[in-house]
C-alpha cells in the first residue's frame, strides 16, 4: 500500500483537478507506471542537485516510503524508508542509484550508459557536439524550476549584488568589497570547473560570452566544495543552485545573495521574479523506443501526479 505522502499526493491532484475547470494538456496525460519494477526500472543519471528528485520519483514508482537522510559528504539525501522491512530489494535498489553529475550524465546517456538523465541545465556546446558526431539528437523537456544562486558568508554585510556587479567581480574588474557596498576586504571569488553543471549556468545566465577571470586556485571541483569554502571564508563568493544550497546543503554560516534586489526564495522563483531562476531538465535520447519503460518515465513526469511527485522533493513542478 502506497504510504501517507504519497495518498496526499493523490488526494491533492483529484482536487486540483475537480477545480480547475479547464485542464490543461499534462492533466489530461494518464500514463500508467505500475509494472515497473526493480528489474525493469530505466537507466537514470542526472546532476548531484536532482539526485534527491530521482530517489522521490523511484520511491513513488516503486511503491515505496521516503525520507531525508544525512549522506557521508555531508549533504542530506532522499532514500527509501528502510523501516519498511517487506520492500528491502526496493529499499536496496534505491541506495545504489547514483547520480554522475550534470557532464558524465550527459556522456552517458549520448553513450546508451543511461536512459533518462534530470539535469540542471540544457546540453553544453561540447556535449551536442559529441551528440552529433554520434549521429543522435536529444530531447529536452522542463520538469521543475530551480535557480542559480550566489552563496555569502554571513559575515559579509553585503545582501544585493547587481548583475552587472557579478560580472565585475567574476571578470576580475571589481576586486574588493567596499566596492559593492560592503567591508574594505578582498573578494575570493570562488569558481567550478569546465562543463561542470553550475560553470555552465554560470556562463549562459551571468557571463553571457564575457570571460572569466583566469583563477586556477579558485576553481573547486563539487557542489559541497563551495559550499564548505564560503563558510570559512568570510570575503569568499560562490555559486550553486538553490535546490541543492536550501536542502541539500544547508549551512547557518552562509547566506543567499539577493540579485537585482530580488531575493532567490520559492515564491520568487516560482513567480519568477527571480533573474536567475532555472529549470531543471528531464532527458532522452531522440530514438528512444516509444513503447519502452525510459519513455513512459520521461512522459509521466509531465502528468499531474508526476509533477505532484516532483513537487513533494521539494522542487517547484515547472507545469
Amino acid at each position: 500500500m502506497r504510504s501517507n505522502i504519497f495518498l496526499a499526493i493523490f488526494i491533492t491532484v483529484i482536487l486540483l483537478l475537480a477545480c480547475d475547470s479547464s485542464p490543461t494538456k499534462h492533466e489530461l496525460l494518464v500514463i500508467d507506471v505500475s509494472h515497473f519494477t526493480v528489474h525493469n526500472y530505466p537507466r537514470v543519471d542526472g546532476s548531484t542537485s536532482a539526485h534527491p528528485l530521482q530517489n522521490v520519483i523511484a520511491c513513488y514508482v516503486l511503491g515505496i516510503n521516503f525520507k531525508w537522510y544525512d549522506a557521508p559528504d555531508g549533504t542530506r539525501r532522499i532514500y527509501a524508508d528502510y523501516s519498511d522491512t517487506t520492500k528491502k530489494e526496493i529499499y536496496d535498489f534505491i541506495s545504489n542509484i547514483q547520480h554522475h553529475g550534470t557532464y558524465e550524465a550527459y556522456i552517458n546517456l549520448i553513450t546508451d550508459s543511461a536512459d533518462v538523465i534530470l539535469v540542471a541545465r540544457e546540453p553544453s556546446e561540447d556535449e551536442l557536439e559529441f551528440a552529433n558526431s554520434m549521429g543522435l539528437t536529444l530531447d529536452v523537456k522542463a520538469v521543475a524550476l530551480d535557480a542559480f544562486v550566489f552563496i555569502l558568508n554571513v559575515n559579509n554585510s553585503v545582501d544585493n549584488l547587481t548583475i552587472d556587479q557579478i560580472r565585475g567581480i567574476y571578470t576580475g574588474n571589481i576586486t574588493n568589497w567596499r566596492d559593492v557596498g560592503g567591508p574594505n576586504a578582498p573578494i575570493n571569488a570562488y569558481q567550478r570547473e569546465r562543463n561542470s553543471g553550475s560553470q555552465e549556468l554560470m556562463e549562459a545566465l551571468v557571463m553571457k560570452g564575457l570571460e572569466m577571470v583566469n583563477a586556477p586556485e579558485m576553481v573547486l571541483v563539487t557542489m559541497i566544495s563551495i559550499i564548505n569554502t564560503v563558510v570559512l571564508d568570510p570575503w569568499g563568493i560562490g555559486y550553486s543552485v538553490y535546490y541543492y544550497e536550501e536542502f541539500m546543503a544547508r549551512r547557518e554560516s552562509i547566506k543567499l545573495c539577493a540579485v537585482n534586489g530580488v531575493k532567490p526564495n520559492y515564491e520568487n522563483i516560482y513567480q519568477r521574479r527571480y533573474d536567475l531562476t532555472a529549470p531543471v531538465y528531464a532527458v532522452i535520447r531522440a530514438d528512444l523506443d516509444k513503447s519502452s519503460n525510459a519513455y513512459l518515465l520521461w512522459q509521466w513526469l509531465d502528468t499531474a501526479i508526476g509533477q505532484q511527485v516532483v513537487a513533494s522533493s521539494g522542487y517547484i513542478p515547472a507545469k
